[in-house]
């Protein structure tokens, strides 16, 4: 990228981003929506918007629930999602759980779960065979 070409570190960027006033100084950083597409299944715009709007619906739905996950995914498995949260969230019950799993199905998957393991990242490579 240009800034890291120019030598910049993230934390750099995120305090000169934080010194000029920006909003989104200390956002969390984010892969990109198709690393949320499993393998095989066809990437196009309508299902990145899908993902976008399930990981946003998720993010109000678990506010509203009065719980907070610093790392949160939509893993988007066809017609289904599995939902992930920070791994401490992810093995606590609660009303939040409901509350997730209708916000995401309604972003038009047939079913959606949340990952009891939690948030992994590059957890859609499990199930890859290593290669040798």
């Amino acid at each position: 990228t240009p800034l890291a070409d120019a030598g910049m570190s993230k934390q750099l960027i995120r305090d000169t981003a934080r010194e000029w006033g920006l909003a989104i100084w200390d956002k969390p950083q984010a892969a990109c929506l198709s690393s949320r597409v499993a393998y095989g299944i066809q990437i196009s715009p309508q299902r990145l918007a899908r993902v976008e709007a399930a990981e946003l619906a998720l993010r109000r739905a678990l506010a509203d629930s009065g719980v907070s996950s610093v790392d949160v995914r939509v893993r988007d498995l066809g017609e289904q999602a599995r939902i992930e949260v920070d791994a401490e969230l992810a093995g606590r019950p609660g009303a939040w759980q409901a509350a997730a799993v209708a916000a995401v199905a309604g972003c038009g998957f047939a079913e959606a779960w949340i990952d009891p393991q939690g948030f992994r990242s590059g957890s859609m490579n499990e199930g890859l065979l290593p290669t040798t």
